[in-house]
């Protein structure tokens, strides 16, 4: 018996290490840039790295920026951006680490990225919204928590990673380990743009509840809350519902 409990307690042990030591490996997923679309034609120097990516539409009064997925490919919606919004100027700029930049993504620095980003376009545009999906939701509300943004919109969104994190590794004590929380939830009451959130009715990554979580934090900037009827988390973007709430929320 006590050789199989000592045998229990260290495969726990090592479980715990191998999470706690590869954790962003399984938050991040980075995807090589294609030219399929187009090649990049934009950049950005913030703190001596240069980030590259594609501006749409330019010269728009309107701005968007676009915070992608952990795995997402963010040049891939530039046909869906141009078709639906083609009256806004689109900023898709892949994080450290993803497409072609260098670097490595972490929390405090896709935060500091995207803030030093949104300043560098801010004087070109009248207003400025943000869009982020899944990991980008984390992003956005950072953002939209700390400067003035006209409208924010949010994708598959959840309370906080940690959160996610703590549903699906229940046996480890995930809040003393994990190291990019993302607490979108703890930002909700700081954030003054009109908010927009859209969620797939059978999202099977991020759990309904830390959506519904995410949307009791907010007040009355909150003005709707739309479920596309059998969506699934990757596939959301190809419901005709889906794109029709977006144009209305942007028109």
């Amino acid at each position: 018996m006590n050789s199989i409990l000592v045998t229990l307690v260290v495969c726990y042990a090592l479980f715990a290490l191998t999470f706690c030591s590869l954790q962003r490996q399984f938050l991040y997923f980075p995807q090589l840039a294609s030219d399929v679309y187009g090649e990049m034609n934009t950049s950005f120097v913030v703190d001596g790295v240069q980030l590259f990516g594609w501006v749409l539409n330019e010269g728009q009064p309107k701005a968007l920026i676009y915070y992608g997925g952990n795995a997402e490919s963010i040049e891939a919606n530039i046909p869906f951006f141009n078709a639906v919004i083609p009256d806004y100027t689109i900023y898709l700029i892949p994080y450290r680490g993803y497409g072609n930049n260098a670097g490595t993504p972490t929390e405090k620095v896709l935060y500091s990225d995207a803030v030093q980003i949104f300043q560098s376009v801010k004087s070109k545009h009248d207003s400025i919204s943000l869009m982020g999906r899944s990991l980008g939701s984390g992003i956005a509300t950072y953002v939209a928590a700390n400067r003035q943004v006209d409208k924010l919109i949010l994708v598959t969104p959840f309370d906080s990673i940690e959160n996610v994190a703590k549903d699906i590794y229940w046996m480890f004590p995930v809040s003393w380990m994990i190291k990019d929380r993302y607490r979108s939830s703890d930002r909700a009451k700081d954030i003054t743009a009109h908010t927009y959130i859209f969620i797939a009715e059978e999202d099977r990554v991020i759990p309904r509840a830390r959506t519904d979580q995410l949307i009791a934090e907010f007040g009355d900037k909150l003005v709707e809350v739309v479920v596309i009827t059998g969506a699934g988390h990757n596939t959301i973007s190809q419901f005709p519902a889906y794109i029709s709430g977006l144009k209305r929320v942007l028109d």
